[in-house]
């Protein structure tokens, strides 16, 4: 069932969802029974809203935009429409590709007035643990660094690294470089091709009763600025779920059990998966070959049990686990440790926190938080 508030934009935005719903642990579609009913939300009933935070990602890490997400979905779908219709378009779905521009101002708007009202009477509460707290519970090794922090007159700014501005990230590499290390950058996107290549058999697998035809835009096609066809391959109802894990356990079982027990032989088996693992890298957006090369640089510091915890990691809720990865990895020899490098006022995200957590209680992965600060407000770095 639905609560009655939301009626008006269902059937106007949403009637494919009407008679059916998914669960979200499992994307199972079930059957809507009930119809509309009164006071079923929180806000109906006078109760506080339970909030549901978006994960941060690029252009959307306030706050407001990860907490309010939904009702600024809503109002901007509503107002969107009724620009659309008075334009003249009589799908605003068409609106929506062709004047996304529009779109985005009244998005913008939106978000302001939402802004403003979570000030006066919010209608959810901020709490999240602070970073301190986090690094302290995980018994996170903090790596200090100065650098000197500027802006060109065109507005640029970044940390000076000999004549030129650098980011944060480049500037962590470059000391680690002086002392002999080799420095990859990491983030995701490696552990997506991991995934991809080495779990793709399973994934796909024939025998899996819920696994079905799916079709989405040529990654690569879209790189490159350019019309690509539809890539139509098979993917499991469930896929990225906790639910997926649970069903699937036996399975995922017998998988990592077949897996060889050397890294040479982890690597062969790597270049040999690359090929049939396309479709499923595709969707992935880790279908790079620069990504793919990283990759494999990934596989020749990490242990095979290592990569099998990533491994088991991702595919035990991936879409909640996708996130938050350290930006480089730093090794030398036999010795190696993830970084997430950070500047003098940047913050960990909340996915951050969360990989953090996970590390300290299943990946077991070395890492280190990378702080750069201002020289002016820090003279010296420790290494």
């Amino acid at each position: 069932m639905m609560c009655a508030c939301e009626e008006e934009f269902a059937r106007r935005f949403l009637p494919h969802q009407l008679k059916e719903g998914t669960e979200l642990e499992t994307r199972r579609r079930l059957p809507v029974t009930l119809g509309f009913q009164l006071n079923i939300c929180n806000s109906c009933r006078g109760l506080p809203e339970e909030a549901h935070p978006k994960a941060q990602i690029y252009g959307a890490s306030s706050k407001i935009r990860r907490y309010y997400w939904r009702e600024i979905t809503f109002e901007t779908t509503k107002r969107f429409a009724d620009w659309a219709a008075k334009a003249g378009y009589k799908d605003y779905k068409m609106a929506m590709r062709e004047r996304r521009e529009e779109r985005e101002k009244i998005e913008k708007l939106v978000i302001e007035e939402i802004k403003d009202l979570h000030d006066r009477t919010p209608k959810y509460a901020f709490q999240e643990e602070a970073q301190s707290e986090v690094l302290l519970k995980n018994k996170v090794e903090i790596v200090n660094l100065a650098g000197v922090y500027t802006r060109t007159g065109d507005g640029k700014s970044g940390i000076l690294l000999g004549d030129r501005l650098c980011s944060a990230e480049e500037y962590a590499g470059e000391h680690y470089s002086q002392k002999d290390y080799q420095v990859l950058t990491t983030e995701s996107i490696p552990f997506h091709v991991l995934f991809g290549a080495f779990l793709w058999l399973l994934i796909q697998d024939p025998a899996d009763p819920l696994v079905r035809v799916v079709g989405f835009g040529d990654r690569t096609a879209f790189d490159e600025k350019r019309t690509g066809q539809m890539i139509w391959t098979q993917l499991p109802e469930d896929f990225g779920t906790p639910g997926y894990a649970i069903r699937r356990e036996e399975a995922i079982r017998k998988h990592f059990g077949s897996f060889p027990q050397s890294r040479e032989e982890l690597l062969c088996l790597f270049d040999y998966w690359i090929e049939p693992s396309h479709d499923l890298r595709q969707y992935l957006w880790a279908h790079r070959s620069s990504d793919i090369e990283r990759t494999r640089r990934v596989i020749q510091v990490l242990s095979v049990d290592e990569i099998c915890r990533v491994l088991k990691f991702l595919v035990g809720d991936y879409w909640k686990r996708y996130t938050g990865w350290p930006d480089l990895l730093v090794y030398k020899g036999n010795e190696y440790f993830f970084a997430e490098v950070k500047s003098s006022s940047d913050k960990l995200r909340e996915d951050q926190k969360k990989w953090i957590y996970a590390n300290t209680s299943e990946l077991h992965l070395p890492f280190k938080l990378v702080k750069i600060h201002s020289q002016s407000a820090r003279k010296t770095g420790a290494g």
